[in-house]
């Protein structure tokens, strides 16, 4: 669980990100969780923007990927673009988190 503090310093530091990925008018797919798993794997910090004629929500996208993907953290949302965190298991992070 994150803090207020280390939220707001994950979305600080993403305002330069762009969305990795694209979520359709489908929903959120298991292929989708898979690939999101590998990129934050990665990246730690990535936007996921949601296509305004899903007949998925902002928040049930958000719980179905904090569900499919093992331990992931939902940030924040605004609009159609979400923000997720994942500590690297592979290694040293590259946002390290205040305390």
């Amino acid at each position: 669980m994150l803090t207020s503090k280390q939220r707001q310093y994950l979305k600080a530091q993403a305002h330069k990100l762009k969305p990795v990925m694209h979520v359709g008018k489908g929903g959120v797919t298991p292929a989708q969780a898979a690939e999101l798993d590998v990129m934050v794997d990665s990246l730690e910090l990535v936007k996921v923007k949601i296509n305004p004629n899903s007949f998925e929500d902002e928040d049930t996208a958000a719980k179905a990927l904090c569900a499919s993907v093992s331990g992931l953290e939902h940030v924040w949302t605004i609009g159609h673009t979400m923000l997720f965190f994942r500590p690297s298991r592979t290694r040293d992070t590259r946002y390290p988190l205040p305390v």
